[in-house]
C-alpha cells in the first residue's frame, strides 16, 4: 500500500521578531501576551494541517478547549486578526477557514523537498509570479495538462494559464450566487417587520468589521443558517444587544451566536418587552 501523502508540517519557521509586525503587534496591544500566544496556536494549527485551519463552530470550540481561553475571547482575537489582514478576510468569508498568502509561502517553502504540494483553486492566494517560484505545486480544480511542469514548457504561461483557468472557475461560482440569495430570502420570512429592520441594521453593523466593508453572500446566508435553530426572539435579542452597544461593534457574528445561544425565549421575551424593543404580543409564539 502506498504511504499517504503528508500535508501538514512538523515544525514551522517562527522569527524571533515576530512581535514587531504591525499585524501581529496589533493583536498584542488590543488583547495583550493572550491575544499573542492565541497567534501562535493558531499558527501551530495551520501548519500541522497544512496551509489552512478549518474556523467554524466546532473548532472554536476544541480549540478554546485546548487553551484554555474563554471562546468568545478567542473569538474576538480572530476576528481582530481577520480585520488587521493576518488572516485573509475573503478566505473566512467564503471558505471558513484561516490562511493568508505569507501562510501559504512559508508552507510551500517548507515544502519544497515533496515531489508535490496541492493547494486548491478557490484558495490560492498566490500571485503569478510567486506561483513560479514553486515547481511542485500542483493547483487543484485546474485541468491536469495545465498543472504539468514538463520539460520543454513554458512555466510563465503556464502559470497565466492556471490564474486564467481559477478565474473562470470563481464566475461559474457565481452563478450559484442566485440559489443563495433565494435561501436567504426564504429565512427571512420566518421573521416580522420590525425583526428584519433589527437584522438589515446588525448586518450593516457587521460590514464594518471587515477590512473591505462587504460580507459575501455566502457568509450572511451562513448566519441565517445559524439563526435558524433558535427561536425567533432570541436571534432579535442577541442582534439588537450587539447593535445597541457600540463598545462591542468591533466583535464579528460569532459574538452574536454567543448571545443568541445563551438566552432562552422566556429571558429574551422578557428583557426585550421590559424595554419596549419588541413589537410581540404573544410569548406561546415564539416557542
Amino acid at each position: 500500500m502506498a504511504r499517504p501523502t503528508k500535508e501538514g508540517l512538523d515544525y514551522f519557521p517562527l522569527d524571533v521578531d515576530m512581535d514587531q509586525d504591525d499585524k501581529v503587534a496589533l493583536i498584542e496591544a488590543q488583547h495583550g501576551v493572550t491575544g499573542f500566544a492565541i497567534v501562535v496556536k493558531l499558527f501551530m494549527k495551520i501548519y500541522k494541517n497544512g496551509y489552512f485551519y478549518n474556523w467554524t463552530e466546532k473548532e472554536q470550540l476544541l480549540f478554546s478547549r485546548i487553551i484554555n481561553v474563554d471562546i468568545n475571547s478567542v473569538i474576538e482575537v480572530v476576528n481582530d486578526c481577520i480585520k488587521w489582514g493576518l488572516f485573509s478576510d475573503e478566505m473566512y468569508e467564503n471558505h471558513a477557514i484561516l490562511t493568508s498568502n505569507g501562510i501559504q509561502k512559508r508552507y510551500l517553502e517548507a515544502a519544497s523537498r515533496r515531489q508535490k504540494v496541492k493547494i486548491p483553486s478557490d484558495h490560492l492566494l498566490l500571485s503569478p509570479s510567486q506561483v513560479d517560484e514553486y515547481k511542485n505545486l500542483i493547483i487543484e480544480g485546474v485541468n491536469d495538462d495545465i498543472n504539468n511542469y514538463s520539460d520543454g514548457v513554458n512555466d510563465n504561461t503556464g502559470t497565466q494559464s492556471k490564474v486564467k483557468e481559477s478565474k473562470v472557475k470563481k464566475s461559474k461560482e457565481k452563478k450559484s450566487n442566485k440559489d443563495i440569495n433565494l435561501e436567504i430570502e426564504n429565512f427571512r420570512q420566518r421573521y416580522s417587520e420590525n425583526q428584519l429592520k433589527i437584522i438589515d441594521n446588525y448586518l450593516e453593523m457587521i460590514r464594518h468589521t471587515r477590512r473591505s466593508a462587504k460580507i459575501a453572500d455566502t457568509v450572511i446566508f451562513q448566519m441565517y443558517d445559524s439563526w435558524d435553530k433558535y427561536p425567533e426572539i432570541c436571534v432579535e435579542y442577541g442582534l439588537k444587544t450587539h447593535t445597541d452597544n457600540p463598545s462591542h461593534h468591533s466583535k464579528g457574528e460569532k459574538y452574536t451566536l454567543g448571545i443568541i445561544r445563551g438566552t432562552t425565549a422566556e429571558e429574551a421575551f422578557k428583557k426585550l418587552g421590559s424595554s419596549n424593543q419588541s413589537n410581540s404580543l404573544d410569548f406561546n409564539q415564539y416557542v
